[in-house]
C-alpha cells in the first residue's frame, strides 16, 4: 500500500503545481475578473504541499484587500462552506489574523437548532455547510458549536421517504422533503453520480466530535452515516462527488480500524489517479472550464494528501 500512498502524493503534488501557474504576481488568485470567489481551498491545498511562501502570500492579500469588517470575504456573499475551507486552510498554517476573524462570521450564522445555512441570511440549513463549519469550529476548541453542528445532523437520519436522503431543514428543523418544499434536495440511493459529501461530512464530523470528546454517542453516530453511506450506489466512494467521503473514510479507519473504510478510502485515490489529466488535474462533471479544473486541483490534492498521510496510522 505505502507505492500506492505514495503515488497519491505526486498526483496531488501535480495538482498544486497546476494552481500555482494561476497565483499572480501580488499573490492573489483571481486569474479571471469575473470568477472572483475561487481561492478559498488554495491555501489548504499548497499548506499540505508545504508550498507555504506562496499560500502565505495569498492569505496576506486576502487580508489585505478581500477581508470585510464582518469577517466574510468580498464576493463571497456570505457563503458558509466556502468561508470553511478557507479556515480551514489558514488556521493550519497560523493565520490568525484571518482564521479568527472568518470564523467568527461563520460562528455568527449557526441557528439555535444548530444547523448553517449555504448563505448567510437564506431559508433552509443544509448539511454541507452544517458539518464543514462544524469541523472547523473544532479546530477553534469550539467543542459546543460543533456538538450543536452534530445534532442537527443526526436528525438527518430519520428519513421520511425509503431511497430517499433529504439534507435541508428549515430553522424550526423541519426537514425539507417534497411536501413541504417543491424544490426539495436530496440524494436518490439508487442512482449514481449522487452528490454523496452530503452524507460524508457528517460522517466525517460524528468520527472528529469522537476524536475530541471521547463520548460513544458519536461513534455510534458515525457508524450509522457509514452503514447510510454504503446504502448508495456502486459508485459511492469512486465518484469525483466522494471526495469529503473519502475523508470519512480514512478518519473512520483511524478511529475504528474497520478494513471497509480503509478500502472506501483507497477507492477514491485510486479512481483519481486513473483519471487525473496529464497537466495535473480533473474533468468533473463533463465541465473542461477551467474554474473546475482549477477548483477539482484544489479540493482532490487535499483529499489525496490527507488519505495517503492518515491511512498509515
Amino acid at each position: 500500500m505505502n507505492q500506492r500512498l505514495q503515488q497519491f502524493c505526486a498526483a496531488a503534488d501535480r495538482a498544486v503545481e497546476f494552481q500555482l501557474q494561476h497565483q499572480q504576481p501580488d499573490g492573489c488568485f483571481i486569474w479571471d475578473p469575473a470568477i472572483p470567489d475561487a481561492y478559498h481551498k488554495q491555501t489548504f491545498s499548497w499548506g499540505l504541499a508545504g508550498r507555504l511562501p506562496e499560500a502565505n502570500r495569498l492569505l496576506t492579500w486576502i487580508r489585505k484587500e478581500r477581508l470585510l469588517p464582518n469577517g466574510s470575504l468580498k464576493s463571497y456573499r456570505g457563503d458558509v462552506y466556502k468561508l470553511s475551507w478557507l479556515v480551514h486552510g489558514c488556521h493550519r498554517l497560523g493565520r490568525f489574523d484571518l482564521s479568527h476573524r472568518v470564523m467568527g462570521f461563520i460562528l455568527g450564522q449557526q441557528a439555535d437548532c444548530g444547523g448553517f445555512p449555504h448563505f448567510a441570511g437564506e431559508r433552509w440549513l443544509r448539511c454541507l455547510p452544517t458539518a464543514w463549519a462544524g469541523v472547523a469550529a473544532l479546530l477553534f476548541g469550539r467543542v459546543d458549536a460543533a456538538e450543536s453542528a452534530g445534532e442537527w445532523c443526526l436528525t438527518l437520519l430519520d428519513q421520511p421517504d425509503e431511497g430517499r436522503y433529504y439534507y435541508r431543514t428549515a430553522y424550526d428543523g423541519t426537514l425539507a422533503t417534497a411536501e413541504v418544499d417543491p424544490a426539495a434536495m436530496f440524494i436518490d440511493m439508487t442512482t449514481p453520480q449522487q452528490p454523496y459529501w452530503e452524507i460524508g461530512l457528517p460522517w466525517l464530523l460524528c468520527s472528529k466530535l469522537y476524536q475530541a470528546t471521547g463520548e460513544a454517542h458519536w461513534l455510534d453516530r458515525a457508524n450509522d452515516f457509514f452503514a447510510l453511506h454504503l446504502c448508495c450506489a456502486d459508485d459511492r466512494f469512486t465518484h469525483t462527488g466522494s471526495g469529503k467521503s473519502s475523508l470519512a473514510a480514512a478518519t473512520h479507519w483511524v478511529v475504528t480500524g474497520d478494513e471497509r473504510a480503509c478500502d472506501a478510502a483507497l477507492s477514491f485515490g485510486e479512481r483519481l489517479l486513473e483519471t487525473q489529466r496529464p497537466e495535473g488535474t480533473w474533468t468533473v462533471g463533463g465541465s473542461d472550464s477551467l474554474l473546475t479544473r482549477i477548483d477539482a486541483a484544489g479540493e482532490f490534492s487535499v483529499w489525496l494528501r490527507l488519505i495517503a498521510g492518515m491511512l498509515p496510522a
